[in-house]
């Protein structure tokens, strides 16, 4: 039989993304009920590009719980979540009510939002990707296919990967003022070059050139980027260089574009992998940046313009700091603490 579905609208804007995680999510779970296996909650994302059609949507938050019922979940509780803030809040009442498989539907915003409550706490999570890009989900081995994922959600087995935690903010903090709080990534934190990479190149950019479109908006800021002194510090080892841009990666691309490193970024290695590139320049940046899709070693590259390192912290501090990213969206101009959580969320693939 299929399950009987609950729906219940979590209605949204989406915030500040930098004070929307500041939120105790301990607190929230605290009086969490011990999983139950017939219950299962989704939460599904209006906001996510193949899904923002309500009859489309409405449809494959249909085939998730019919998906969950074949699993043998009997209760399956459908939560619409339009903000970062309403994605968190519907994780936590999952793990309150004691559900055993929470399946996520939407992008990687929706995966990471709930990743951040989700991650370490043993409940299964399903992930039916209907993002734009949809990198973790890639990674981890579940299809961009919807078809071929709603197949995984309902006969896949519960797998280790890491999430990644991170600070962003500027050091020293004030001795009267509160730390920043930490956020989840899923992907990729960084600064400098990638920040403004995302920033610059637009949705129509994308739509009409596709991966090109990143290449022309990086050869329009190398021309004018300078590397800027860069104090990085990796598992408490101290270095002192300069850089045009820092990416802490936990999965997916070495740079924007759907252009993947020949040396693969594992998403359950338990490290974070860092790519540098220290200097500025057209020439020396479309040299990095080939010599880190073709490095098969973390390592400095042959010419010295590209740099690949692996760590488990990560904190990156640039003067004059530059502005930030957090799985591609954008952040102010800061600082960078990084962690990694290794095999924190435990996702369902075949």
């Amino acid at each position: 039989m299929p399950p009987a579905a609950v729906d219940r609208a979590v209605v949204g804007q989406r915030p500040d993304r930098v004070t929307g995680y500041a939120h105790a999510v301990t607190d929230q779970i605290a009086a969490a009920a011990p999983p139950d296996p017939a219950r299962a909650t989704v939460i599904i994302s209006p906001l996510a590009s193949r899904i923002r059609d309500g009859r489309t949507r409405a449809k494959i938050a249909r085939r998730t719980a019919e998906a969950l019922g074949a699993r043998g979940h009997r209760e399956v509780v459908v939560v619409e979540a339009s903000s970062p803030a309403a994605v968190r809040d519907a994780a936590a009442d999952a793990v309150r009510n004691g559900s055993s498989v929470v399946a996520l539907v939407g992008g990687d915003g929706t995966v990471r939002d709930a990743a951040g409550v989700l991650a370490g706490t043993g409940i299964a999570v399903g992930i039916v990707p209907c993002g734009t890009g949809n990198l973790y989900a890639s990674s981890v081995g579940i299809s961009r296919n919807i078809n071929e994922a709603l197949a995984t959600l309902a006969t896949g087995s519960p797998q280790a990967f890491d999430v990644g935690e991170v600070r962003v903010g500027l050091w020293p903090v004030a001795v009267d003022a509160a730390p920043p709080a930490p956020m989840p990534f899923i992907v990729a934190c960084g600064t400098g070059l990638d920040a403004r990479l995302i920033a610059a190149t637009s949705y129509d950019m994308k739509r009409r050139y596709g991966v090109a479109a990143y290449f022309l908006a990086a050869t329009r800021l190398l021309e004018h980027l300078r590397a800027q002194p860069t104090v990085l510090t990796i598992d408490d080892v101290r270095t002192e260089l300069e850089s045009v841009v820092v990416l802490v990666a936990n999965c997916g691309e070495a740079i924007p574009g759907g252009l993947l490193p020949r040396q693969r970024i594992d998403p359950g290695d338990g490290l974070l992998h860092v790519f540098i590139l220290p200097r500025g320049g057209v020439v020396h940046g479309i040299r990095g940046a080939l010599e880190l899709m073709t490095s098969e070693a973390a390592r400095i590259s042959p010419s010295g313009s590209a740099m690949r390192l692996v760590g488990s912290r990560v904190r990156v501090e640039v003067t004059p700091a530059q502005p930030t990213e957090i799985d591609g969206d954008p952040f102010p101009v800061a600082s960078l603490d990084a962690r990694i959580r290794p095999g924190a969320l435990s996702v369902l693939r075949r």
